[in-house]
Order: C-alpha cells, then structure tokens, then sequence
C-alpha cells in the first residue's frame, strides 16, 4: 500500500545558477538532471491524518472581519481595512492540500490487495471529504472538483473546469450514501489502529457523523431541490444520527498537545463587538446591568464593556452613534481582547462596548466543532415544522427536537466554560441550573410556539445562536434559508452588504484564467447567488 514519487522539483533560480556554472564544463544534456534521484513513499495512514489536520477552522479571519457582522452574530464597530480578496485563499488551498491526499488514498486504497476488507477506511475518507467538499463549495459556489487535485496524472488536469455546484452536492451526498452504507462491524476489517486520531475507529460514531452530515447538506439543498432532498433527509433519518449532546470535533482534549489559538483574530483591525441583533435575541430589554438577559449563553460569549455595562455596537449604527475608542490607544489598555486580560481581567482602559468574552476568545483548548447533536436536533425540529423529507408536520416533535437543541447547546457551553484553566472570573458552573434552563425555555421570547411560521423562525433562530462558534455554518444557514435566521437592515456602506458568497482567489486568474472567466464572466462578485440561495 505504498507509492513511489521521485521528486525533481528544483527553483528556476537555482537551475540558471547551475547552467552558467557548469556549461562550459559538461554536457547541456546534464544541466535540468534532478538534484536528488531519493524514492519517496507515501501510505494510508499518514494521508488520513494529513486530511483530519486540514478539518481545523479555516476562516478565522473571515469571521472576524466579514461573516460576523453578514451573519449579525456579532457587529463591527468600524471597516477592518482587510481586503475580501487577501482572505479567500486560506480555505481554499485548505480544501484543494486535503483533496490531493484523498485522491491518492483512494488509489491507494483501489490498488491494495486487500481492498474488500478496507471498507471503512474507505468510508471514513469518504466522509471527511464529502464534508469538506460540501462546506467549501457552499462557501464559494461553482469550483473546480472533477478534474481538480489530479495534476500529477498528467497535464490535461493543470487547469480544471468548474463544476456546477448543483453537482457537486449530488456527488458529495453520493460519496456520504458511500460512507453511511459500506461502514462494517466485521472482525476481518482492516484498522488504523492508532493513526485513527479523529474518533478511535469508534464505527457506530462514524455512521452517525456521515448520516449527520449527508442529513445536515440535504436540508442546505432542500429548496433548490425538493426531490432529491427529501429522499435523503427520509433515508437520513431513518439510520443513526448524533444525539443531542453528541459532537464532532477537531478536538484538544482528545488530540495531546494540541491548541488552537483564535485570540489573533480579534485583535488590531477587526474591531468586533456584541452587535445589537444578537443581544436582542438574548435580553429582553437593554438594561445595562443585565437584568433582561433570559439566554444562558450571553456571558459566555460575551461580557460588558469596560464599566461594567451591557452594551451592544448596533448593527446599523446612527450617524451620531458613540464612537468607539482604538484598540492600538492608551498603549493597548482599550483593547478587550489583549492577552493580559486572562491574568488581569481589568484592563485599564475604555471601550464602550461589550466585546465577546476574553475567555472565550483566548482559551486554546475549546474545539472546532466539524458538526453537532445540537445542530441536528434543530435540523430535525426544521424537518418536523415543514413537513418534509417524508415526515409529516408534527409540531409536538418538532418542539422537543427545538428543546433538545437549546437544552445540548447550553450545556455544552457550560460544561466547557467550567473546564477552561484560564477561566477565572465569572466562570459558569459546570451545568446550568435546572430552575434556570427551564425559566429560559418558557420565556417567551423562547417558549416554541403553537403558530408553525412562528415556531419555523424560532428554530432558525436558536439554530443561529446555538452556530455561534461556528461562524461559517451559520452563514450557510442563513442563506440557504433566504435570510430568516435575525437580522436587520445594514448601512449601504456596510462591507458585509449583499455578502452571498466568497470570491474566488486570486491565484486562480493567475493559473486558470479561462476557466475562471467561464464561471464568472470576467467579473468575480460577493454578491452572485450561489446554487444553494432561493
């Protein structure tokens, strides 16, 4: 199970060096020799990791300085000064690394002997490219995927087509039906053993995180394509799904040494605050002690200003809104989100309005959530409100798949707030209260309501809330529901204005220009619906 790659690749600099050095001595035909002719091999093992390694959030600074304040999770108190075009890249070299080591995988996987008997192996590149694969062109819309990541299999693959999105998702969905059936309990299948760092060849975990995912995409399609959706969704539910209190993750707890550090992202020119939209979705009044917060979450997420006040940046700032002051003045000491705050909590300085919370940014230790139990309770109280994917409208399951949601979503965070070893002030209890979690299901504001339209928003909403750590799923969320999750109107000036999709790379005008041009007409916009928007 091994192949063979004899490397060659030398710098144009290098080779030009060596030719004005050595032509008058040797053979022309000696100069464009390799430098080393070393065999290299590669295996299974280490290409799956390498595709788990790139599951980690690409998006940090797009959330940040983009999809935060189009998503209205969070606002923006003024523009980043970064460029859409600087941050594409990122998430797409990401998904295009992975894609290369899963096409070879798989030949690798075709070739060996032992083919019959690696089902699982197979089925869990399955699923971890299919998720990748659906995000990414969710993210982006049409991209190369048929002909991409296959160059070394000759020229005819250096410059890829676009496919449709349309297609993509049926590929992917397929590639997850794959997953979800070839998954075997059988003795005679061949393990990872160790080198499975995702989920410990925990198969029942695996048919649950493909069977949530192909779930999770069908309801992203559903409204372009009732059919093929339904189906699914039918079949999806009929087979193991995570539960509520079950998740996903890139995780530090279970993956030694590892930490992710998101705090960069909410430093220097991102400017991000609790915007108004979601602090209306969490307190019932704008009392500035607090006292109308009914959501459990609020401060987790977020804490009060520097006078101790609960304050949001609105959404869509007035003319003669107060402005808020520099992080880079009163040397740092107005920056919220500075390290020292996670020794000193106070920092010295003024900033007017409530930023996310500087635990919550700065402990490295909190995973990246690849999809929950608590998305797909909402997923499946979506399902029982509409109708749909062979279910009839049930509104009494529908409510307790809503309450499932809500109820995982808080626990989760509580449980993880309690265990951070940065946490020191304010730190939540290890589980909410009992008292506390059901006054915040019979608020009003939350209580799932008896009218489906109604009920159907507040789904979406807390669905939203619950997608907080996961800004891009929340994106998604909002525009494959036509924008039903909160929102208010935004500035015309607003850079996150009529924000529908990423734009393409630059690279890509650079290395596949006619190809680029077909799917863009010569002009690459944010604003170009993709596939999945109504």
């Amino acid at each position: 199970m091994k192949i063979y790659i004899k490397k060659t690749a030398l710098s144009l600099a290098i080779i030009s060096s060596m030719a004005m050095v050595t032509s008058c001595e040797k053979d022309f035909g000696t100069i464009n020799d390799p430098w080393d002719n070393k065999q290299y091999s590669v295996s299974v093992p280490p290409l799956y990791n390498s595709i788990v390694s790139t599951m980690t959030e690409t998006g940090r600074g797009l959330a940040s300085t983009f999809i935060y304040q189009a998503t209205q999770l969070a606002a923006n108190y003024a523009a980043s000064g970064y460029r859409l075009d600087n941050q594409v890249g990122g998430t797409w070299e990401n998904y295009y690394f992975a894609l290369v080591d899963y096409r070879k995988a798989m030949e690798l996987l075709d070739a060996d002997p032992n083919a019959a008997k690696m089902t699982n192996v197979r089925a869990m590149l399955q699923t971890l490219m299919a998720l990748k694969t659906l995000k990414t062109t969710s993210l982006y819309g049409d991209m190369p995927y048929s002909e991409a990541a296959k160059s070394i299999y000759g020229s005819e693959y250096y410059r890829p087509v676009y496919d449709k999105q349309a297609d993509i998702f049926a590929a992917a969905l397929g590639d997850l039906k794959k997953a979800v059936d070839g998954f075997s309990t059988s003795a005679d299948q061949v393990s990872l053993g160790a080198s499975e760092t995702l989920l410990h060849n925990d198969i029942a975990k695996w048919i649950k995180f493909a069977n949530s995912v192909r779930l999770k995409y069908a309801l992203v399609m559903r409204d372009k394509n009732a059919a093929a959706a339904d189906a699914i969704i039918a079949e999806a539910l009929s087979k193991p799904l995570l539960g509520p209190d079950e998740f996903i993750a890139i995780d530090p707890a279970a993956i030694s040494g590892l930490q992710i550090d998101r705090a960069g992202n909410y430093r220097g020119n991102s400017y991000v605050r609790m915007g108004s939209t979601m602090w209306s979705a969490m307190s019932s009044s704008n009392a500035e002690d607090g006292s109308g917060i009914y959501d459990l979450r609020t401060k987790i997420f977020f804490e009060p200003n520097s006078a101790g006040k609960w304050k949001p940046y609105p959404q869509n700032p007035p003319a003669n809104v107060q402005a808020e002051t520099r992080n880079d003045t009163e040397g740092g000491l107005n920056d919220p989100y500075a390290d020292k705050r996670l020794t000193t909590w106070v920092s010295g300085g003024t900033y007017y309005y409530s930023p996310l919370n500087i635990y919550y940014i700065g402990d490295r230790t909190f995973p990246d959530l690849l999809i929950t139990g608590t998305e797909i309770s909402f997923l499946k109280a979506e399902i029982y409100n509409r109708g749909i994917g062979g279910a009839a409208a049930n509104p009494a399951s529908a409510k307790q798949a809503y309450e499932d949601g809500i109820t995982s979503s808080v626990k989760f965070w509580y449980k993880l707030a309690n265990g951070s070893a940065v946490w020191t002030v304010n730190k939540p209890a290890a589980a909410p209260a009992p008292a506390d979690l059901t006054a915040m299901l019979t608020n009003p504001a939350v209580a799932y309501s008896a009218t489906p339209a109604t009920a159907l928003a507040q789904i979406y909403k807390q669905n939203w809330i619950a997608l907080f750590h996961q800004p891009l799923d929340a994106w998604i969320l909002q525009r494959r529901t036509g924008g039903a999750t909160p929102n208010v109107p935004l500035a015309p000036t607003s850079e996150s204005l009529n924000f529908n999709r990423l734009t393409y790379p630059p690279v890509e005008v650079t290395s596949n220009f006619d190809n680029w041009k077909a799917v863009t007409g010569g002009t690459d916009s944010k604003s170009v619906k993709p596939w999945i928007m109504p």
